[in-house]
């Protein structure tokens, strides 16, 4: 299943590389190549059936995967979260997590997944609005999808793929910062940092 998942996957990373290509257009040809999105996809596909307990999950796991590396690609390339991509890759997982939800019975997990990524968006917004060259609207409407990942599991798993995001965008920047490559000011994508945060929140801490 799970080498399925991650064909499935990379397939669809590949084939959606059109809902990139309108965003990256002045951006290098990495950004408008299958290729990225693809290798992206389909590791996420790996992770989503590892990760996954049944069908249900599994689809929504590998959409908020294949969506998120459609996200990252743009974020790396022009700094920028695409509204109608972060409103699809939400869409997505919430509706995935509710068959989920339904199948199992499991309702507390799904309610908990909803009052995450209301409470993570509601602080990332204010974040963006005490500091508003730190993070950008992008960041705040895709922590509604990760705090929605992250809440099936836990609070727990919230709070430290939160802290976990923070630290590795402080690390970057202060390793650009260091290595003279910018400055204080220069633009980093928080994004990917968002999510790998997520990801070793839940090599971490498990389910």
């Amino acid at each position: 299943m799970a080498l399925a998942a991650a064909l499935a996957c990379a397939a669809s990373g590949a084939l959606l590389v059109g809902q990139i290509r309108p965003f990256v257009q002045d951006a290098s040809r990495w950004a408008r190549s299958p290729i990225l999105p693809a290798v992206l996809s389909g590791t996420a596909g790996l992770g989503a059936a590892a990760l996954a307990d049944g069908w249900a999950e599994l689809a929504a796991f590998a959409a908020v995967g294949v969506g998120s590396s459609l996200l990252i690609v743009i974020d790396l390339a022009v700094n920028r979260l695409p509204d109608r991509l972060v409103a699809a890759t939400l869409v997505a997982l919430v509706a995935g997590l509710l068959v989920a939800a339904a199948t199992a019975g499991d309702w507390s997990s799904f309610g908990r997944s909803l009052l995450a990524a209301l409470a993570l968006c509601a602080g990332y917004f204010t974040l963006a609005f005490i500091s508003p060259s730190g993070l950008g609207l992008g960041d705040v409407k895709f922590a509604a999808v990760v705090g929605a990942f992250l809440g099936w599991f836990s609070w727990q798993h919230v709070a430290v793929g939160t802290l976990l995001a923070f630290a590795l965008n402080f690390a970057i920047a202060l390793g650009v910062l260091l290595s003279r490559r910018g400055g204080r000011h220069t633009d980093i994508p928080f994004g990917p940092w968002m999510v790998a945060g997520a990801i070793l929140a839940v090599l971490i801490l498990g389910r």
